[in-house]
């Protein structure tokens, strides 16, 4: 009997170990990551929603799927990370925003992200990257800002294999507001 409990603990010390480390996975090793850097400074107040699905909770939501949504099953099947800060910014910091903004599609460009959609109306911005995998077949990585009149900013990163054509079910699924119906806009 005891040697049963000690081989219960060896394997469930093991189970949480490996949990522990896949939960703890450094998402910045992976091409299709990026770094928003700190927006703390601009997330205050009550209307924030701060969305951080890692590998381990997409694996568990891709095996728990059931068969009539097999697609989304296949979609998230590939993913690393789903990060999403949507919230509201104050009058006087959305000029800082806005600079930050094109900070972060300057910094995209320069690293070999493409940008497919690129909306700039007078208070209204929206960027959209996608990060080619190595196979050029696939996309390792989305990035997309948006900034509207009323002040909310939301930014979205989604890490590893995606399928762009399944991306619809995601925004839908997460209720990811930037990415539902972003393909209908036009790259300016």
């Amino acid at each position: 009997m005891k040697s049963t409990i000690k081989i219960f603990f060896a394997v469930f010390i093991l189970a949480a170990s490996v949990s522990l480390a896949q939960k703890n996975d450094d998402y910045s090793k992976y091409p299709g990551y990026f770094d928003f850097g700190n927006l703390s400074h601009f997330i205050k107040g009550d209307n924030v929603t701060e969305v951080n699905i890692d590998s381990h909770l997409l694996g568990m939501m891709s095996g728990s799927s059931d068969k009539s949504d097999d697609d989304f099953s296949q979609l998230i099947h590939g993913l690393k990370l789903i990060k999403v800060y949507s919230f509201d910014v104050k009058a006087n910091e959305q000029k800082e925003l806005l600079n930050k903004m094109n900070e972060m599609d300057k910094s995209l460009s320069s690293n070999n992200w493409d940008r497919i959609v690129k909306v700039k109306e007078p208070g209204e911005y929206t960027f959209v990257y996608i990060k080619p995998a190595e196979n050029s077949k696939e996309i390792s990585g989305l990035v997309v800002s948006t900034f509207e009149k009323n002040g909310e900013a939301t930014f979205v990163n989604i890490v590893g294999s995606i399928n762009m054509n399944a991306i619809g079910k995601l925004s839908h699924k997460f209720n990811i507001p930037s990415l539902n119906g972003f393909d209908n806009k036009k790259d300016n």
